[in-house]
């Protein structure tokens, strides 16, 4: 009998330990125990932002669905350097960031791979779906 009366007295102590636990991580003002506190409300902020979007994605398929068909779009991010330049001269040489990547010159657009993957892009969307079609073939012979 004793050891059934010790468990139930070491039940109840473990539970008034959480509950301590819980209210200390909320009147406290020790720094780590901040932090603990700080950590769990962020983690629950990341739950429900994740689960918004999820609900925002599913309220809005249909739209998502027309946008994605209207556009026509050819990724080059990830490609060498060397592939976007002959893409770049090939279709569109009139491209400063084309003409001048090697060029020490032009400090705006020597070796600055951003800025060529950036107007190559833009160059490719405003150009006509012709020109996209024969840019994604060349893209994908590489």
């Amino acid at each position: 009998m004793s050891s059934s009366i010790f468990l139930k007295k070491k039940k109840r102590s473990a539970v008034l330990l959480d509950k301590h636990h819980s209210i200390r991580l909320l009147k406290t003002n020790k720094k780590r125990i901040i932090k603990k506190r700080n950590n769990k409300i962020k983690g629950f902020e990341q739950l429900l932002v994740k689960e918004l979007n999820e609900e925002m994605i599913s309220t809005s398929n249909s739209t998502v669905n027309e946008i994605s068909e209207n556009v026509n779009t050819v990724v080059i991010e990830g490609l060498p350097v060397t592939f976007l330049l002959k893409l770049g001269k090939e279709f569109f040489s009139d491209l400063e960031a084309v003409k001048y990547y090697y060029n020490s010159k032009h400090e705006d657009f020597y070796k600055n791979r951003s800025l060529l993957e950036e107007s190559l892009q833009s160059s490719i969307n405003n150009a006509s779906s012709e020109e996209q079609l024969k840019v994604s073939e060349f893209i994908s012979n590489k």
